[in-house]
């Protein structure tokens, strides 16, 4: 039985790889996005010289921020779901393996 719910575990966490990695492009594009649009250093810097909304700074961070919880979320699964198949899935004894003692 421990066995086969460790396996579902890997295959969810591998499953949850290109989520993961989706994630974390959506959130690395929402913050230049939101760097572009509303960083005052950021916007110096680059010569930026148009006027800043502040609504539509304050939804570009809500994306960020939303963006963000998602990859964390995603992230956290995907830890979570390796790390107790691989528990599941590894030999469990209480006996010295051959050759450590």
């Amino acid at each position: 039985m421990d066995l086969r719910t460790g396996i579902f575990c890997i295959v969810i966490a591998l499953l949850m790889v290109p989520a993961t990695i989706v994630s974390l492009n959506n959130w690395d594009e929402s913050e230049e996005e939101y760097k572009r649009g509303c960083d005052p250093v950021y916007r110096i810097y680059m010569g930026i010289t148009t006027d800043v909304s502040e609504e539509e700074c304050n939804q570009l961070k809500a994306e960020e921020v939303s963006n963000l919880r998602f990859f964390f979320l995603s992230l956290s699964i995907f830890v979570l779901t390796s790390i107790s198949g691989l528990i599941l899935i590894l030999p469990n004894s209480d006996e010295n393996p051959p050759g450590l003692l």
